[in-house]
């Protein structure tokens, strides 16, 4: 589920919504109640669906497993939102594009049930998916031969098929072979300029050399970012992003 993997997938009775349920709405890849239009979102609470179906095709769809989410922003406006993921517990969606600055409410349809909830709207509210409850950054990487320019993939991660195996993998850095990340995260896209996105790790503050649309899966973002060699030898770090001032949870690497 795309709340710990990048591969996988208030009551508001003043608006005269009904609700029959708890219902928490956060960023797809943190805890951040903070949300923006076309970012992924996670609903959780109980009995929220009848059954557990992963959408197959995007554009995401409206109607995922008897369910639908709807999204009133701020200028009452309601957009149908793309649904990625349902289960009883929790629903994986993505806040329609256009959805209005302000508190906006998220209303929840299953089954003639409709839990509501209310979420803040940001222009950037950048958060980072990890493969677990780790925190390990779900990151891929890709170093580059001097001067023959040819490509690589490198490994940041592994997982094997038991719960809880994941760990990571160390980065070795190297003078004539630069190494590349990208990290995957949400609610990055809306930022103003690239040069008002930062990556650090660790103690150093890198500029993105990307942060948008991910291009593959409507609602990912992808932020690249080159290493610095002032990090051989750093252990395990944390890394962040930060878009136009706002920063975003911590996830891990580990640089040789």
């Amino acid at each position: 589920m795309l709340r710990t993997s990048l591969v996988l997938v208030l009551s508001v009775a003043s608006l005269g919504y009904a609700q029959t349920g708890t219902l928490t709405v956060t960023s797809a890849a943190s805890n951040s109640t903070d949300l923006t239009p076309e970012s992924l979102a996670t609903a959780t609470g109980a009995n929220l669906a009848s059954q557990t179906a992963v959408a197959q095709n995007v554009p995401w769809p409206a109607s995922l497993g008897g369910v639908t989410v709807q999204v009133m922003d701020s200028g009452n406006v309601t957009r149908a939102a793309g649904i990625l993921f349902v289960s009883p517990g929790q629903i994986n969606f993505q806040i329609p594009a256009g959805t209005a600055l302000g508190n906006a409410a998220v209303m929840v349809n299953s089954g003639g049930t409709t839990f509501t909830t209310l979420v803040p709207i940001k222009p950037v509210a950048p958060t980072l998916f990890a493969v677990d409850s780790s925190g390990i950054a779900a990151a891929t990487g890709t170093r580059v031969a001097i001067p023959s320019q040819i490509q690589s993939p490198l490994g940041v991660f592994i997982c094997l098929d038991a719960p809880g195996s994941c760990r990571l993998v160390p980065i070795e850095l190297g003078v004539d072979t630069p190494i590349y990340l990208s990290f995957y995260g949400t609610g990055i896209s809306g930022r103003s300029r690239l040069e008002n996105v930062v990556v650090k790790i660790g103690s150093q503050s890198v500029g993105a050399i990307y942060a948008g649309p991910q291009g593959q899966f409507p609602g990912l973002d992808q932020v690249n970012v080159g290493l610095p060699l002032s990090l051989r030898g750093a252990g395990v770090v944390e890394v962040t992003v930060t878009a136009d001032g706002v920063t975003s949870n911590a996830v891990k690497i580990s640089v040789q």
